[in-house]
């Protein structure tokens, strides 16, 4: 008896690989960041119980139970600093430093500029980090200046559709803790206070702009150089994205691999010409640890943002594992740096930078080590290239929603020049530190940029259909990524013909379902519309929400992502209610990444005109309004009406004017089962007449969270409330979904409800 025990005492305490640990801390992580809700003490104290009692899987039971603990503790000490609901919209004096480089955007109209950047508060009983927009301001914003600012507080809150962007999800990871806009300012009157790293990337931007010019050259450099990119405009991004290069750009693994390369490489040579050094120390060895310490300083540089201190993590793990011999054993150190990372910063693996970047390295690798024999290098970097390209496809899938073909051409020749580039940069900002002399080598590193950005644009203009917008479901990217390894398993491996079937899986149609013919889906756009009508084998949009320049894009962040998850690619008909911002504003984004078929009511598209209709699946579609007269903005927006398992009316932002001609030629055809309410809930829509005329089951406000119009208006509410209509607004509930259940009853399905983390702000108005 008591060998048996020793026996299983002693199983109990072998060594678990820490490859396997680290899968169970991920697991962990992973599983509470699926939570609707952060698990309660009692469950968090009943999962570590178990990890005190010696069994076989005790060590992976323990490492799983951390994850949790560390993610669950540091998920409420967010929750428990942010700004709270019932204090949205407060206003307060704050004493702060600005703790970011400031993106500042010119307003032509007035000479003023719009300032966004992220504030320190001095005082512990606010957040630690805010977001702060200063519209129409002055004054010149700094790094690291302490300002007293009277602020309105507002509680972080976001859209919320299916596929979408999560804007709560992206605060989280940066850990911001309440918005808030600028309403008076004054510097204070102590001066600054320390920040001094933060200050220094302040003065490497304005000495590249004030050397440079305010040109793309200059914002290239200071995205390279201290990680800066609020000089880059959306437009910017688009080519970087189009191309495949956008991870060059913004400090990352890439960037300090190839100023950590570099210095080795250097430091190498130079310990190499004193022999007696190398005896007390080799060559190699002192150029790892030189080469770490350069990677440090760049990461300072760089201001030590999430996606650098990450990919430092992992870069110095590495350089670790090679000092001591131990890089024949990659995933280990992977491993090891993976779950230093988690432990750091868990929320880390919400991060699409994290998984594609590691997902690189993992792929680097697999193609570069444990070969029989050296290959030419321009031959293993052409294999690692096209491998990357393969291997990174299902990611860029699930993550971005869609892929570019010409990336592994244009990295070919991208990753050289900007390998070049940035050592070369970084060499000639020290030096014209130094002395001005240096000046030339900083126009002709500018020059270079300038004119690398300008082959890329020539790329995204010239190139056909370069983008290629695609949501593939969850097997099929896991089939795919299957493949892209079969594909460059070693010669004579029979696995490797099941490569084309996997990768195949990628590019079957997906296409959901619409149970009882007939679907409404209005989509979370903030303060505006965006309703995607599908019968059996259509689909219509009608209006596309908002699009702010330099800013959030309906179309391409909520309206085209959500069309894609649903295997989307082909609009049958865009209905745009009216030219508006709030319904027209993202048409552009999403001609861009969709087949649109046929337009009504857009610039290009026929006009919009009472008596249009037609039939799609056995549903029967009519416009209702406008005539030929003239209308105002508003009252000139589209009316459809939708025939089929149900009915639906959709007036746009129609007022009292329009709604009575609607009343005098329409009557019989207004009854509706769901209505969109006119005009997002406005009191000068809505009227009595009408409500009583349409008698809706279900209402519908496409109206923002606490939206400064106060739509829905209460008494719009209340009208629809004593016809014992269900209300609905998308801004509390995020995307709303209507169709008929298998009982043939309406079943209304509310993203925040169903769909929310615990990061996710409640479905409370």
């Amino acid at each position: 008896m008591d060998a048996a025990v020793a026996g299983h005492c002693r199983r109990a305490h072998e060594p678990v690989d820490v490859r396997l640990l680290v899968l169970a801390l991920s697991a962990g992580v992973l599983a509470v960041l699926m939570l609707p809700r952060l698990p309660p003490a009692a469950v968090l104290a009943a999962l570590a119980l178990p990890a005190l009692w010696p069994w076989r899987g005790r060590s992976l039971w323990g490492a799983f139970a951390l994850g949790v603990l560390v993610c669950s503790w540091q998920g409420q000490r967010y929750l428990d600093a942010r700004w709270p609901a019932d204090r949205h919209g407060e206003i307060l004096w704050v004493d702060g430093t600005i703790a970011s480089l400031p993106e500042r955007r010119p307003t032509a109209e007035s000479g003023r500029s719009d300032w966004r950047f992220v504030f320190a508060p001095h005082s512990s009983a606010l957040p630690r980090r805010l977001r702060v927009s200063w519209y129409q301001s002055d004054e010149i914003v700094m790094a690291g200046e302490c300002w007293r600012l009277q602020l309105k507080l507002r509680a972080v809150h976001g859209s919320l559709n299916p596929g979408g962007f999560d804007y709560e999800g992206w605060l989280l990871r940066d850990g911001i803790g309440a918005l808030a806009t600028v309403r008076e300012a004054h510097r204070c009157e102590d001066g600054d206070r320390g920040h001094w790293i933060l200050r220094l990337r302040q003065r490497i931007v304005d000495r590249l702009r004030a050397e440079l010019g305010d040109t793309r050259a200059a914002a290239l450099a200071a995205a390279l150089t201290v990680g800066d990119t609020s000089g880059l405009r959306d437009a910017d991004w688009r080519t970087f994205r189009v191309t495949g290069t956008t991870h060059l750009i913004a400090i990352s693994g890439f960037n300090l691999a190839i100023v950590a390369g570099f210095a080795f490489f250097l430091l190498r040579w130079g310990w190499s010409l004193w022999p007696r050094l190398c005896l007390a120390l080799p060559a190699q060895r002192f150029a790892l640890a030189g080469s770490g310490v350069v990677a440090v300083g760049y990461a300072l540089l760089a201001g030590f943002e999430a996606p650098v201190t990450r990919a430092l993590i992992m870069l110095l793990v590495l350089i670790a594992s090679a000092a001591v011999h131990r890089l024949h054993e990659p995933t280990r150190a992977l491993a090891y740096a993976w779950g230093l990372i988690l432990l750091f910063d868990p929320f880390a693996a919400l991060s699409p930078g994290l998984w594609l970047s590691f997902a690189a390295v993992t792929a680097i690798f697999y193609v570069s080590l444990g070969r029989l024999r050296a290959e030419r290098p321009w031959l293993l970097a052409l294999r690692v290239q096209l491998f990357l390209a393969l291997a990174l496809i299902p990611l860029g899938l699930y993550f971005f929603h869609g892929l570019t073909w010409l990336a592994p051409f244009v990295n070919l020749i991208a990753v050289p020049l900007v390998s070049v580039l940035t050592p070369l940069l970084l060499i000639a900002q020290l030096g014209f530190a130094v002395h001005e002399a240096a000046a030339p080598v900083l126009h002709a590193v500018g020059w270079v940029l300038e004119q690398g950005y300008q082959m890329l644009a020539w790329c995204v203009a010239h190139a056909p259909a370069a983008w290629i917008p695609a949501s593939p479901p969850l097997p099929a990217l896991l089939l795919g990524l299957f493949g892209a390894v079969l594909v460059f398993l070693p010669r004579g491996v029979p696995l490797r013909a099941l490569a084309v079937p996997c990768l195949a899986a990628l590019a079957l149609p997906r296409n959901v379902p619409v149970p009882g013919g007939l679907e409404l889906t209005a989509l979370d756009v903030g303060q505006g519309s965006a309703i995607v009508v599908r019968t059996r084998s259509h689909t219509l949009l009608f209006d596309a929400g908002p699009a702010y320049e330099e800013g959030f894009d309906a179309g391409r962040s909520v309206v085209a992502p959500y069309l894609l998850k649903q295997g989307i690619r082909r609009l049958d008909l865009l209905i745009v209610s009216h030219g508006d911002n709030d319904h027209a504003g993202g048409v552009s984004a999403v001609r861009e990444l969709l087949d649109v078929r046929a337009e009504i009511g857009s610039e290009t598209g026929k006009p919009c005109m009472d008596g249009q209709s037609w039939d799609w699946d056995g549903v029967h579609l009519q416009l209702l309004h406008p005539d030929g007269r003239p209308w105002s903005d508003n009252d000139r927006s589209c009316v459809l009406r939708i025939d089929g398992p149900f009915s639906i009316l959709l007036p746009g932002d129609i007022e009292r004017r329009a709604e009575r001609r609607l009343l005098d030629m329409h009557r019989p055809r207004l009854r509706a089962d769901v209505l969109l309410s006119p005009h997002h809930g406005s009191r000068s829509s809505s009227g009595a007449d009408f409500v009583s005329a349409v008698q809706p089951q279900i209402v519908v406000h496409t109206a923002g969270w606490r939206n400064r119009f106060g739509h829905p208006r209460a008494e719009v509410v209340a009208r629809y409330a004593a016809i014992g209509a269900a209300q609905y607004i998308t801004g509390v509930e995020g995307a709303v979904h209507i169709g008929r259940d298998a009982s043939g009853r309406l079943r209304v399905v509310t993203w925040r409800q169903r769909a929310a983390r615990w990061w996710n702000a409640p479905a409370a108005p």
